[in-house]
């Protein structure tokens, strides 16, 4: 009988249809909202005629010329010479400018639509984490986030290095869950795509791995987890490797991705920034002042990345006693509350609608005034549940950045990588109190475990 039933009736064939899970609603609203706040701050801030600036004019140089299929190099005096650069945005820019031709503005729209996927990403991660409450404050909470939104509007790795680094993290957190060797290999190759991004995540798959090490060894044996860490690094160098032999064709030298590293350590790590109070802790271009710009004339591109490392590290070496003053004075620059400071200089053209803006009231300061006690208590709660050391995770990135800024520079370009991460402390600490909150207006007590 009960096989008759459950048999479908004579001459009728049940087809069983799969069900294609469509995308989130809720996703899809954040990306067009994000998007929609990005786009308005393009328009009103750099217009329809913007210009690059800064660096943002290497990665729109190198994007043309990629475009037009003259290669990655720079224009210098001789003409164009190649370059070693972190690739992957320069490359994604000349995909747009091959169809829309050398636009500036539309690398700029480019970048609102990247920075978009920062809210949807993190939402995914938060969810991951903390659970679906969570992670739909901290995508909310990413849509106007100021320092997300100020750097989706320059072609600037920061945007696209926040996604790929989120993608990443997702990846890692979903290894852990459930290890495969494929997932291994994967979580290895999204990190090397960060790196090619922005070479700053370098250290990121080691401190991936050290966080996946002990509760890997509870789920898997012992010479699994061994390989399955093994993949994550062999992903990492698979991606690497066909950039650093190209760097190792071009510029005869071994490059594994960038030229930068000891340009950006000198810039930061020099008498004139640690000897000047309104300097210190900041950096300054020592290519284009003396006498640095008598000492790397007639150098290449490598020669004086090198020249400059090991001046930075010896003039580091030889002021020892003042690592803490210059470390103290990064970090408040890292972790300032406001976006202007004396050496920072204006954000927008003097006398603009922006600029007249900031004057009044800085939305940085407002943000983090209102968000940040609410990251201090996430991260509070955080680390008082026993599942602290999962959780962990994003506090071990905020920490890689921060000890970055301390090697280098503080500054909001360097900081901006972390925000969407204290966005997700913000939005633990933010689901506790609202639920703190409900639940004494209940009348119902709270019991809260003890920590083993």
């Amino acid at each position: 009988m009960i096989q008759r039933a459950a048999d479908p009736p004579p001459g009728r064939i049940r087809r069983a249809r799969k069900r294609v899970p469509s995308p989130s609603g809720e996703a899809v609203a954040l990306f067009f909202a994000a998007l929609l706040v990005r786009v308005v701050y393009v328009a009103v801030v750099h217009r329809v005629n913007a210009q690059p600036s800064s660096d943002s004019i290497v990665y729109d140089q190198l994007g043309w010329n990629l475009a037009r299929g003259m290669g990655f190099q720079l224009p210098g005096v001789m003409g164009l010479y190649p370059t070693a650069k972190a690739p992957l945005l320069p490359w994604i820019v000349s995909l747009l400018y091959r169809f829309t031709g050398h636009v500036y503005f539309d690398a700029l729209l480019l970048q609102c639509v990247i920075g978009a996927f920062v809210p949807i990403v993190l939402r995914a991660l938060g969810r991951s984490m903390f659970g679906l409450p969570v992670g739909r404050i901290a995508g909310w909470l990413a849509v106007v986030n100021p320092l997300l939104v100020f750097f989706s509007g320059y072609l600037l790795t920061e945007s696209l290095f926040c996604v790929v680094m989120l993608l990443a993290l997702v990846a890692s957190v979903e290894w852990l869950k459930a290890p495969r060797p494929g997932r291994a290999l994967g979580v290895g190759i999204l990190w090397g795509l960060a790196c090619l991004t922005r070479p700053t995540a370098m250290p990121l798959p080691l401190v991936v791995a050290l966080w996946a090490w002990a509760p890997l060894g509870l789920t898997i044996a012992a010479a699994d987890r061994l390989r399955q860490v093994g993949l994550l690094f062999l992903g990492v160098v698979l991606t690497l490797i066909p950039w650093t032999i190209r760097n190792a064709v071009v510029l005869h030298d071994l490059v594994p991705i960038s030229t930068g590293g000891g340009r950006t350590l000198l810039d930061a790590n020099n008498p004139r920034v640690w000897d000047d109070p309104a300097l210190r802790g900041n950096a300054i271009s020592t290519a284009e002042v003396e006498p640095w710009l008598s000492r790397f004339k007639g150098h290449s591109e490598v020669q004086v990345d090198r020249m400059a490392s090991r001046e930075a590290i010896a003039f580091g070496l030889s002021r020892w006693r003042q690592w803490p003053a210059i470390a103290g004075a990064k970090l408040g620059r890292f972790w300032r509350l406001n976006a202007l400071t004396v050496s920072t200089g204006r954000w927008f053209q003097p006398g603009s609608l922006p600029d007249r803006m900031l004057a009044v009231l800085d939305p940085l300061f407002l943000w983090s005034v209102i968000v940040l006690p609410f990251a201090l208590w996430g991260l509070a709660r955080t680390l008082r549940w026993t599942r602290r050391h999962f959780q962990a995770l994003p506090l071990l990135v905020i920490a890689t950045f921060t000890l970055g800024a301390v090697v280098f520079w503080g500054a909001l370009r360097m900081r901006a990588p972390a925000e969407p991460l204290v966005v997700l402390y913000a939005a633990v600490g933010l689901a506790d109190v609202t639920w703190r909150v409900r639940v004494r207006r209940a009348g119902l007590a709270l019991l809260t475990p003890r920590r083993k």
